[in-house]
Formats: structure tokens, C-alpha cells, sequence
């Protein structure tokens, strides 16, 4: 799953390198990784932070009213696209989704299959990342 959230910088999947290259592709991305994943890992935490505070205050501030509606500022907006997008990639990499094809069989699995949760979770992520990329589209 970490694969996912952190590719490496240096490797293309659809281009196999010759060992020589791969070895030197990898020191590459280490040396990539090393001065960048830190940085990476925070805003990773600060967009997942934005997304929990603003439910947070959603929550407290439509107690009671039966509704609420979530207003987001660009920054956050962003910030929540992010979010959304590594829950979608982790979700993703326990579904074993490496492709197009993968995803298109999702809509295909029985109810009673035990990934079908996680399923529709995943795709319930994926028409709330369109929503919101809906809105911020002039």
C-alpha cells in the first residue's frame, strides 16, 4: 500500500528497465524518497486533518437540524481531493486494483462477496472526488 501513497520517482511500470538501470533507478528513488517523503507523509496528515476537522465542525454545527452543508475554501477543497484520493489508492491497493479492467469488474461482484463493502466505499469516494472537482471547475 505504501507503494501507492509513495511511488517511486525514478521507475516507470510500463517501461522495464535492464537490472543495471532498475539498480541505479532504485538508488535514485532512495536518494528521491529520502529527501522528500517527510514532507510528502505531513501533508499527507495535514489534508487527512482538514477532512476530519471540517466533519467535526459540521457535526457540531448542524446538531439538531436534520442537515448540514459543507462549505470548503479552495485550499481545503484541495486539501480534501487529496484525502480522498489516498484513501482511494489504499482502498484500491487492498482490492488489488492495478488497472482499468480491475475497477470495471468491481461493478460485477455479487452482494454477498466480502470485498463488496470495501467496493462501494471505493466508489463512493471516487463520485465524491468527481463532486468536488465538479466545484472547482469554472
Amino acid at each position: 500500500m505504501l507503494k501507492r501513497l509513495f511511488p517511486d520517482a525514478y521507475s516507470d511500470p510500463e517501461q522495464p528497465a535492464s537490472p543495471r538501470d532498475a539498480e541505479e533507478q532504485r538508488a535514485y528513488s532512495s536518494e528521491f524518497r529520502r529527501y522528500t517523503e517527510n514532507d510528502l507523509r505531513a501533508g499527507k496528515r495535514d489534508s487527512a486533518l482538514t477532512v476530519i476537522r471540517s466533519l467535526d465542525a459540521l457535526s457540531s454545527a448542524s446538531a439538531g437540524e436534520g442537515g448540514a452543508v459543507l462549505k470548503l475554501s479552495p485550499e481545503e477543497s484541495q486539501q480534501w481531493l487529496g484525502a480522498l484520493n489516498d484513501l482511494r489508492l489504499a482502498i484500491g491497493s487492498r482490492l488489488e486494483i492495478t488497472d482499468e479492467e480491475d475497477s470495471d469488474l468491481l461493478y460485477s461482484l455479487p452482494d454477498e462477496d466480502p470485498r463488496k463493502p470495501m467496493v462501494m466505499a471505493y466508489l463512493w469516494l471516487g463520485g465524491l472526488q468527481e463532486t468536488l472537482v465538479g466545484t472547482l471547475m469554472p
